[in-house]
């Protein structure tokens, strides 16, 4: 119990260091030249064009989502994914799952997959 007290501790105890950057000395080419005036002329900061690292990227992060996925549909997936590595790709369920999302049109398939996956579905009550 104490081993496992004393990796709880270690482990908040590194959660609140703080990273140091490392001190480097400035080496003579960094240094100011003597011929260079102590104080430049003011920028004006209006003309000055952002750096493209500055530029604000859009963000295109999921959200989690939660399936529940009956034995059958892991079997399908597994299938697609078998597929895949054939073709030299690795992917996971959830990029599987949204290139068949992408693969999907509406129509009598997609009507008959509906029915066949609500029949599985214990949520829905039968009469």
């Amino acid at each position: 119990m104490s081993k496992a007290k004393n990796n709880v501790d270690n482990l908040l105890a590194a959660i609140k260091r703080q990273p140091t950057a490392p001190v480097r000395e400035k080496t003579e080419a960094e240094s100011v030249p003597a011929n260079r005036p102590e104080r430049e002329e003011p920028v004006n900061l209006g003309t000055l064009k952002k750096p493209a690292t500055e530029k604000k990227l859009k963000s295109r992060m999921g959200k989690p989502v939660q399936f529940w996925m009956h034995d059958e549909d892991r079997k399908l997936v597994r299938e697609l994914s078998a597929w895949l590595a054939g073709q030299g790709i690795r992917p996971t369920d959830s990029m599987v799952i949204r290139a068949v999302l992408r693969l999907a049109k509406t129509g009598n398939g997609l009507l008959e997959a509906y029915w066949q996956a609500a029949k599985l579905d214990g949520r829905i009550k039968r009469d």
